[in-house]
């Protein structure tokens, strides 16, 4: 018995050197799913708000800037805590009912932690393409990308 009782002594420290190993790639590893759920989100909310914008358009339901104060709070939950600047472009297609209208909206993302910013997006980005429902006499636009404060 006294030989085993001095080879335990001996790796006492081991486990602690292989703990001081693996803390970083276990860090990086968390840290890395906390960071894409947090995109994963902000994109979800970058897709809501384009459909719901896009919903207001096509039934006429306001000016420019009704639509983007519309997309706006329907991305409110996250957009103040999670977007830089956000951008958005209405386009009107004609005008005429039955006529495709189209509307991007586009986020630049302030990151959680800062590690990743290598591996995930910098900007989301969401286009959707719609179908008039009303004139388009409410809205127009210059076809460029306008930054909104929300």
């Amino acid at each position: 018995m006294g030989w085993i009782s001095k080879l335990r002594r001996k790796d006492r420290g081991a486990s602690l050197v292989e703990f001081a190993f693996v803390l970083p790639f276990l860090l990086l590893l968390v840290l890395g799913i906390i960071e894409f759920g947090f995109i994963l989100g902000l994109n979800n909310d970058v897709r809501h708000g384009a459909r719901e914008g896009a919903r207001l358009a096509a039934v006429n339901g306001g000016s420019n800037g009704a639509i983007h104060s519309y997309v706006c709070e329907s991305m409110e939950p996250l957009a103040g805590s999670g977007f830089s600047t956000l951008r958005m472009q209405l386009g009107d297609g004609g005008g005429d009912i039955g006529d495709t209208g189209s509307l991007i909206v586009e986020g630049d993302v302030d990151s959680l932690t800062g590690f990743m910013d290598v591996f995930l997006p910098n900007t989301l980005r969401s286009a959707i393409d719609f179908r008039l429902e009303q004139d388009a006499s409410n809205w127009s636009s210059d076809g460029s990308l306008v930054t909104v404060s929300c």
